[in-house]
C-alpha cells in the first residue's frame, strides 16, 4: 500500500495522470520534449527566462519534483504548437531559445529556425544530433526536416537509418569530403572526425587536403587534423544566410594549421561564437572541446565572441552578441585571445596595468627541447647496469632523463642528486665495456630504432647541451630550476639557455612570480585531463617582469615551496613585486586569473 499526504503524490502517477495529476517526467511525454529540457523550463519559469511563448503552469504539488494538472500541460502544448505554426519573431530568428538538455540539443536549436530548413549532417555517427533534429521538429509540431546526411563507414550508416535517424534516400554513404551531390543547406550539424589527416588512408588524406585547397585558397599543412577540411567543406554547402555548428577540439583556438580557416570563417560568416563550457557536456569525447556557432554565411565579420559558462543550463537564452570579444586578427597571429577571454574582468584589466613592466621570456632566454636519444633505457642506464658493464665515468653525463627527476628538487640542480645518467661515449677510444654494451644494444635491436639508424654512429647521441635553465613540460605546473651543476637534459624537459647580459639566478627571480603563474596558464597548452605541456614557442611566450622592477623573490620560501612540489607557493615567492607594481587589489586580480584558468584546465566531468 502507498501512504501519501496533502502535497505528494505515490509513485505510480509516474505512470500516467492520477486523479488528473501528472509529474515531471508525464508532462515532459505529453510535450513531446526532452525531460530535461522540462526541467530547465520550469526553473527558469520565475525569471522569465525560458525561451519559450507562454507562461509554464504553476504545480500544484511536489514530490522528488513538481506535479502540475495534466490539463494545465495540455494547455500550454497546445500554445507553444500555436507559436511555433506563426511567423517567426526575430528573437527566433536570432537562435535566441535555448533549453537543452544536452550540447547536441543546444546545437539543433540554434542552427535550425525554420520547418523548411534543409539541414546536412556531415558525419553521422550514431546518429545524435539527426535525433536531436527530429526531437527538435516534433517539439515544434513540425514536419521533419529535410534532413541529409554522410557516414563513411557502411555498417554505422545502416544502423542510423535502422534507427530512424535518417531516411535512406537521404544518406549518403562514403567520404563527405569527397561527395559532390550534396544538395545547397540552410544548416550544417555535428561533430567531425578528429583524426590527424596524415594517419588517415592515402584516398582519404588526398580528398581531405583537396578540400581544404579548395576552400581555403592554399595547401592545409599535413599536420593538420580532418575537422579543418569539415568545417572548409561544410562551409561551401552553404545557401547564403546559413549557419554552422559544431563540436570541434579546443586545438582549434591555438594551433597554427588552424590560422588559415580563422581568416576564411571572418570571410565568410557575419557571426562567430565560440562556446565554451567548465563541465564536460561532451561524455564520449575525451579531449577539451568547444562549440563553433557560424552565422550569416555570406557576410564577414572582424571579431570572435567567446561566451563562457560553468556549465550547459548556465547558458542565457540569448548569445547572440553575448560574450567577450576577440579581435580575429589576433586570433589569425596565434595570440591566446580565448585563454584572455575566460578571465575575469579585474585580472584583464591589471595585466594590462603591468605590460609596460613584463616581457617576454624569449626575449631573456631561448628555450629548446633537449635531445632525443632513441630508446631511454639503454642511453641512461642504470647503476647496476653501469657496473655490470664497467662503463668509464667519462661517457657517464648528468642529464635530465624524466622530469620526475625534479619534481621535489629545490631552485638550483646543484641541490640535487643525480639519479640518472646519459652514455655518451667517445667512438674513437671505446673501452671493452662500452664495445660489450655496444653489442648488447645491437642485439637487442636497439640501433634499429629510427633515430639510432639515422645517426653515425648509431650510439653517439647528438644535440647534447647544458642548458642554463631547466623547464619541466609536462606536469600540473612547469617548474623552473637553476642549472649550475651543469645537467644535460633529454626532450622530457626544456632548456633555457640565456641571451647576453643575462644571468640565471636574475631569470628566475623574474620568473617566480604570481604574473608568470597566470601567463603561462594562458600561453601553455594543456591535454585533457589538465596536463599542461609547455612547448618552446610556449615557454617564449610567458611574460616575465622586467628586471628592474623585479624583487628578489623570498628565496629560502622558494627552496621550500619547490621541494615539497608546492609549484604555487613557489611562485607566490614573488609576490611582493606584483603588489608594489599594482597593489593588493591587483595581485588579487592576479591570483584570481590563475586560479581561474586552472579551473577551466582542470575541469572534470
Amino acid at each position: 500500500m502507498t501512504h501519501y499526504t496533502h502535497g505528494m503524490v505515490p509513485e505510480s502517477a509516474l505512470d500516467g495522470p492520477v486523479h488528473g495529476l501528472v509529474d515531471n517526467r508525464r508532462a515532459a511525454l505529453m510535450l513531446g520534449v526532452p525531460l530535461n529540457t522540462f526541467k530547465v523550463w520550469a526553473t527558469r519559469a520565475k525569471t522569465a527566462k525560458t525561451g519559450i511563448p507562454t507562461a509554464m503552469p504553476e504545480p500544484v504539488a511536489s514530490m522528488h519534483g513538481n506535479v502540475y494538472r495534466a490539463e494545465d500541460i495540455e494547455e500550454f502544448g497546445r500554445q507553444i504548437a500555436l507559436h511555433a505554426r506563426s511567423p517567426r519573431s526575430d528573437q527566433r530568428s536570432r537562435g535566441a531559445y535555448f533549453t537543452p538538455d544536452d550540447a547536441s540539443t543546444l546545437i539543433v536549436q540554434w542552427a535550425i529556425r525554420s520547418p523548411d530548413d534543409v539541414v546536412l549532417e556531415p558525419s553521422v555517427g550514431d546518429g545524435q544530433f539527426a535525433h536531436a533534429v527530429n526531437a527538435y521538429a516534433d517539439s515544434r509540431a513540425w514536419s521533419r526536416p529535410h534532413l541529409y546526411a554522410c557516414e563513411l563507414d557502411p555498417e554505422t550508416a545502416a544502423n542510423a537509418i535502422d534507427s530512424g535517424a535518417v531516411a535512406a534516400e537521404r544518406l549518403r554513404v562514403g567520404d563527405f569530403l569527397a561527395a559532390t551531390d550534396l544538395p545547397m543547406v540552410d544548416a550544417v550539424i555535428g561533430n567531425p572526425p578528429y583524426v590527424r589527416v596524415r594517419e588517415l588512408p592515402p584516398a582519404l588524406r588526398r580528398s581531405a587536403m583537396r578540400s581544404a585547397d579548395a576552400a581555403l585558397g592554399s595547401p592545409m599543412e599535413p599536420s593538420g587534423s580532418a575537422w579543418m577540411p569539415f568545417v572548409a567543406k561544410a562551409t561551401a554547402q552553404l545557401r547564403p544566410g546559413g549557419r554552422l555548428a559544431f563540436v570541434l577540439p579546443l586545438d582549434f583556438t591555438y594551433v597554427r594549421y588552424a590560422q588559415p580557416l580563422w581568416r576564411h570563417l571572418g570571410r565568410s560568416f557575419g557571426s562567430l561564437t565560440i562556446l565554451r563550457f567548465r563541465e564536460r557536456v561532451f561524455k564520449g569525447i575525451l579531449q577539451n572541446v568547444l562549440i563553433l556557432l557560424a552565422d550569416a554565411r555570406g557576410g564577414s565579420t572582424q571579431q570572435v565572441n567567446v561566451l563562457a559558462c560553468d556549465k550547459l543550463s548556465d547558458l542565457p537564452a540569448t548569445v547572440t552578441g553575448r560574450g567577450v570579444p576577440v579581435a580575429l586578427d589576433d586570433v589569425v597571429a596565434g595570440k591566446r585571445v580565448f585563454q584572455h577571454a575566460l578571465l575575469p574582468q579585474a585580472t584583464r584589466e591589471t595585466l594590462a596595468a603591468l605590460e609596460p613592466h613584463s616581457g617576454r621570456a624569449g626575449d631573456r632566454a631561448k628555450f629548446n627541447i633537449g635531445y632525443v636519444s632513441g630508446n631511454k633505457p639503454f642511453f641512461h642506464p642504470d647503476r647496476e647496469t653501469v657496473r655490470d658493464f664497467r662503463l668509464p665515468s667519462r661517457s657517464l653525463l648528468p642529464t635530465i632523463a624524466s622530469s620526475r627527476q625534479v619534481s621535489r628538487a629545490a631552485l638550483t640542480t646543484g641541490s640535487m642528486d643525480p639519479e640518472a645518467t646519459l652514455w655518451l661515449p667517445d667512438p674513437r677510444r671505446l673501452t671493452e665495456g662500452e664495445r660489450t654494451y655496444i653489442a648488447q644494444g645491437e642485439h637487442d635491436s636497439v640501433d634499429m630504432a629510427y633515430k639510432c639508424r639515422i645517426r653515425k654512429p648509431w650510439y653517439v647521441v647528438p644535440g647534447v647541451r647544458v642548458p642554463d635553465v631547466i623547464l619541466t613540460t609536462f606536469s600540473d605546473r612547469p617548474r623552473l630550476h637553476v642549472n649550475d651543476a651543469g645537467w644535460m637534459i633529454s626532450n622530457s624537459v626544456l632548456g633555457g639557455y640565456l641571451r647576453s647580459g643575462e644571468t640565471a639566478r636574475d631569470f628566475a627571480d623574474s620568473w617566480y612570480t604570481p604574473l608568470t603563474l597566470l601567463s603561462i596558464e594562458i600561453e601553455v597548452h594543456s591535454l585533457g585531463g589538465g596536463v599542461m605541456i609547455a612547448v618552446p614557442s610556449e615557454a617564449d611566450g610567458v611574460k616575465v617582469l622586467h628586471r628592474p622592477d623585479s624583487l628578489p623573490p623570498d628565496r629560502r620560501a622558494l627552496d621550500t615551496a619547490l621541494a615539497g612540489g608546492d609549484t604555487t607557493a613557489a611562485y607566490d615567492a614573488g609576490a611582493a613585486s606584483i603588489r608594489r607594481l599594482v597593489g593588493d587589489d591587483g595581485l588579487a586580480a592576479v591570483r584570481d586569473g590563475a586560479q581561474t584558468l586552472r579551473r577551466w584546465r582542470r575541469a572534470k566531468d
